[in-house]
This record gives C-alpha cells, sequence and structure tokens, in this order.
C-alpha cells in the first residue's frame, strides 16, 4: 500500500514538471518577435529599439539553451529582418512628416479663414450699423414728410407721354423731388418746372453702345432735389423721349413741419 502511495506520488511530480516545461517553453517560443512598428514615445531611435528586440531575442536563445549552429542560424534569421523594419519606420517616418506638413499648412489655412470671417463679421456688424441708421433716418423723413406724387411710368415708342404729369404744392415749406430712370434704347429728357415756369432740374439719358455694337440692356440715371422754399402752384414734369423703351418712378414729398433738420 505504501509502495502504491509513493509510486502516485513520483508520477504527480513528473507530469507536475512536464507540463511546467512545456508552458515555458511555449512561452518562449511565442515571447519575443522582430518588432512590426515604432514610436519614439520613449525617446529611442529606430536602431536602438531593434537593438533592445535583438538583446530580449537573445536572452530567450539562451535561455532555450540554444547554442552552436542553430544558435547562430536563429540569430541571422532574426538580424535579416532589421533592414525590413528599418525601411518600414523610415516610411512610416515619411508619411507622417508629409501628413504634419498637411497638417500644419491646414492650420495655417484655417487661422487665415478665421482671420477672414472675423474681418467679415465686423464689416456685416459695421454695415448693419450703417443700414439701421439709414433706416431710422429714412423713417424720421417719412414721418415729418407728406406724399404729394408717386409715378411709374412706361416708356415706349407706342406710348404718348408728351402730356406732362402735374401735381400742386400747397405749402412753401420744404419740397423732395426724387426722379429713377432705366431706358434700354433711344434717348429720354425729364424735366421739372416750377408754377412760374422755370426750371427747377433735369435728368437726361441715352442708350449707350456696349463692346459687341449692341445697345447696352440698361442705361440708368437719378435726380434727387431739396428745395427749401418751395413755390405754391402746380408744378410740371415732363417726359421727351425718342425711340426708348423703360420706365421712370417719380416721387414728390413735402416737409410737413415749418423746419426740419435735414
Amino acid at each position: 500500500m505504501e509502495k502504491s502511495i509513493f509510486l502516485f506520488f513520483i508520477l504527480l511530480l513528473t507530469n507536475t514538471f512536464v507540463f511546467c516545461q512545456e508552458d515555458k517553453d511555449s512561452l518562449a517560443d511565442n515571447y519575443i518577435y522582430p518588432p512590426n512598428s515604432y514610436n519614439n514615445f520613449d525617446g529611442l531611435t529606430p536602431k536602438e529599439s531593434w537593438d533592445i528586440h535583438k538583446a530580449a531575442y537573445i536572452k530567450q536563445l539562451k535561455a532555450k539553451g540554444v547554442t552552436g549552429k542553430e544558435y547562430k542560424k536563429s540569430l541571422n534569421e532574426y538580424e535579416k529582418q532589421k533592414a525590413d523594419f528599418l525601411t518600414r519606420v523610415e516610411e512610416q517616418n515619411r508619411i507622417a512628416e508629409v501628413q504634419r506638413k498637411k497638417n500644419e499648412e491646414q492650420r495655417a489655412k484655417n487661422k487665415i479663414q478665421r482671420e477672414k470671417n472675423e474681418k467679415q463679421r465686423t464689416k456685416n456688424e459695421i454695415q448693419r450699423e450703417k443700414n439701421e441708421e439709414i433706416r431710422k433716418k429714412y423713417q424720421k423723413w417719412i414721418d415729418n414728410t407728406e406724399e404729394i406724387l408717386s409715378k411709374n411710368i412706361i416708356i415706349s415708342s407706342q406710348i404718348d407721354n408728351s402730356k406732362p404729369i402735374s401735381f400742386t404744392v400747397t405749402s412753401n415749406k420744404t419740397l423732395y423731388l426724387g426722379i429713377r430712370a432705366h431706358v434700354k434704347s433711344g434717348t429720354t429728357l425729364i424735366e421739372i418746372f416750377n408754377p412760374k415756369g422755370n426750371k427747377e432740374g433735369e435728368l437726361s439719358l441715352k442708350s449707350q453702345l456696349g463692346s459687341n455694337n449692341r445697345e447696352s440692356e440698361y442705361t440708368s440715371g437719378a435726380f434727387d432735389k431739396t428745395i427749401s422754399t418751395t413755390e405754391v402752384g402746380e408744378w410740371q414734369i415732363k417726359i421727351s423721349s425718342q425711340k426708348s423703351n423703360g420706365n421712370v418712378a417719380m416721387s414728390v414729398r413735402q416737409s410737413i413741419k415749418s423746419v426740419m433738420n435735414e
């Protein structure tokens, strides 16, 4: 009985040793490989990184008891992969440098674009403030004036516009005259006369020829006048055109206050 127990104990120790040895050999066989990639986070050069792996591999070979020709063969096979590793590292660094430069260029472009956007936002803000100022002034002007005339006249060779357009002014308060005209052919003359028959102003337009000797699409013009002491009575606007096509917009307003800050 005691002999059987002793034999069982010997078998148990033997199997345990064999299992541990196989596991150790398996671990050794799969422990050290040539590096597949490289980074310099630890401050090592590619060659230094390779030498560390190689030293670990040599230690592994010695731990396995590899010597002589087998040792030299294994080390030579391992060393053959060095050139491939360094080439991969060189390519990796080249690609990284190209990408770094691209990123740097993109950051510079982004910075320039941000500065442009900021300048444009500033310009837009200034323009909004100007537009708001103009709107307020215009609204104040509208609130302090009354409309006397507002017309849009079509100019055409088939339409007779020879009849003057008349409007009556009953007060000598400030008068505002505004004419806008657009013609695409011929000539157009717009004249404004006060009740005494004196001309207060005119707008003359002649269609211009383009680079291909064709008449331009439109010739535009504007006339604005402020009359502080207005003649009371019937005013006239006369339109004379020759072979013209287009339109004339006219506006007459008068201050509703005796004194107005223009």
